[in-house]
């Protein structure tokens, strides 16, 4: 009686966990795709905040293959932990290009990975920067995704920036968010790697980033 009793439960435990795979299977099957739209609608509208000007967007798919496959520590030994996910070129309503928009990913950040799009004007000056994706302590770094920190960026001529934390006094300069001087060091290297990545990258395929 007791083996029977077993049975019947390990029988009950298999359908049990049988049906819940297959339940998480299709919701998962279900929300994949209106996921995976918002996503691409979120990265949208940040690349639309960045490059304001832009009236076309287009995918580098040559620079981002060469962006995913290099080592950035080979640029710089900070960018170790980031890496350039897509590279894509703003056009005016000429066709006339206007700059790049970098997505780069840092796993720098004091919790979890950071995904920014930056974007980076012909002129060589930044034109806004934009968090993709962040969870970073609230209060603290995951101040990184207000505008008070992602401005100091903006309309920027600057090689390099670097962090600060008793008041930026130059171009170049970045104030640190109080407490949370490793996140806002993460978003000022992965800024700085997609500047540094296209800046020895991009006029090699006519795209003429310092012109």
């Amino acid at each position: 009686m007791k083996n029977n009793t077993m049975l019947k439960d390990a029988i009950i435990l298999f359908l049990i966990t049988l049906i819940s795979g297959l339940a998480l299977g299709y919701v998962y099957e279900i929300t994949k795709e209106p996921i995976k739209q918002r996503e691409i609608e979120d990265k949208l509208a940040a690349y639309q905040l960045v490059f304001p000007e832009a009236e076309s967007l287009t995918t580098e798919e040559t620079l981002t293959a060469l962006g995913t496959q290099t080592d950035l520590t080979s640029l710089n030994a900070e960018y170790n932990g980031i890496t350039i996910d897509e590279i894509t070129a703003a056009y005016k309503s000429n066709n006339e290009m206007s700059g790049y928009i970098i997505k780069v990913t840092t796993n720098q950040g004091y919790k979890d990975l950071i995904t920014l799009a930056i974007g980076y004007s012909t002129a060589g000056v930044i034109t806004g920067v934009e968090t993709l994706a962040i969870n970073e302590t609230a209060g603290l770094g995951q101040l990184a995704d207000e505008p008070e920190f992602k401005d100091q960026f903006k309309d920027k001529n600057v090689e390099q920036f670097s962090v600060v934390k008793t008041g930026a006094s130059s171009d170049d300069q970045i104030d640190a968010i109080s407490g949370a001087t490793i996140t806002s060091r993460a978003v000022v290297n992965a800024v700085n790697a997609g500047i540094d990545f296209l800046t020895e990258n991009a006029s090699e395929f006519g795209g003429g980033a310092n012109e």
